[in-house]
């Protein structure tokens, strides 16, 4: 089997990851402990391999030969555990700040149509319903940190504010000279974006070049956010429980700095 594709990760990342939550799994009084039928190796692997391709659960189930019910108690038994033990490789925007230039972008996560939310989760400009997340990486492409999520009707400055990190970039600035770099939707946040075209005049060479010059500095970023989203899950439409989504983020999120980090 291969595992990278399979699971996301390499056999010994996920024969880590095995061995930090069964260490969760053991520290728990017994009455606490789900008992693993499946097998606790075969059971992670699982749980892997269903948010690394967004797998429905009766899918899953016929795939590992066990009911669907049993693959929602592993489901909701394991998913705060994995994301507790990848917890430790977690980076955030605070660190990643003091480091120098940072890219930032926002992305959906789509949902699928829910019924009770309304237009509060419709992204207008993707026009699905969603909750949206704002990505942070460096020139290299690698991951600096992915923020709460927040409905997807919110446009992305706004999410800035109420993520708390449009805060951070300026506490940060207070301190030493920081560049953020993003697109024109943050252009309360920073300087450095493409310039808008002045309505009923042409846009200057000068403009032009500028805004390709932002444009290649900026894909590192797109690029992470592609990465992020080989976790199909966050791409390909959320099926269970909304409520659940902000916690199953969170751990895919650390799950992705775990994958890069060992």
């Amino acid at each position: 089997m291969r595992y990278h594709s399979t699971c996301g990760l390499t056999p010994a990342q996920t024969t880590e990851l095995i061995a930090r939550a069964w260490q969760v799994h053991t520290g728990r009084p017994r009455p606490e402990r789900y008992e693993f039928e499946l097998g606790f190796g075969r059971a992670v692997t699982m749980i892997l391999i269903k948010v690394r391709h967004n797998l429905a659960q009766q899918l899953t189930g016929d795939l590992f030969g066990i009911a669907q019910p049993t693959v929602s108690r592993i489901w909701r038994y394991l998913m705060p555990i994995i994301g507790q033990v990848t917890a430790m490789d977690r980076r955030h925007l605070r660190d990643a700040l003091e480091r120098g230039t940072v890219l930032i972008d926002g992305t959906p996560i789509p949902t699928g149509n829910r019924a009770g939310t309304g237009t509060t989760n419709f992204n207008a400009k993707h026009r699905k319903q969603a909750l949206g997340v704002q990505v942070a990486a460096f020139f290299d492409g690698t991951l600096a940190d992915v923020s709460a999520p927040v409905p997807g009707s919110r446009h992305d400055s706004r999410a800035l504010d109420e993520v708390g990190w449009a805060e951070q970039i300026t506490a940060a600035r207070t301190r030493r000279t920081v560049a953020v770099l993003a697109d024109t939707a943050y252009v309360k946040h920073t300087r450095l974006t493409p310039r808008r075209k002045t309505r009923g005049a042409p846009r200057t060479d000068a403009d032009r070049e500028h805004n390709r010059h932002i444009s290649s500095l900026r894909a590192p970023v797109e690029r992470t956010i592609a990465l992020l989203k080989q976790w199909k899950t966050l791409s390909a439409g959320y099926r269970g429980r909304l409520t659940e989504l902000p916690s199953v983020i969170h751990m895919i999120v650390n799950l992705e700095f775990y994958r890069q980090a060992t």
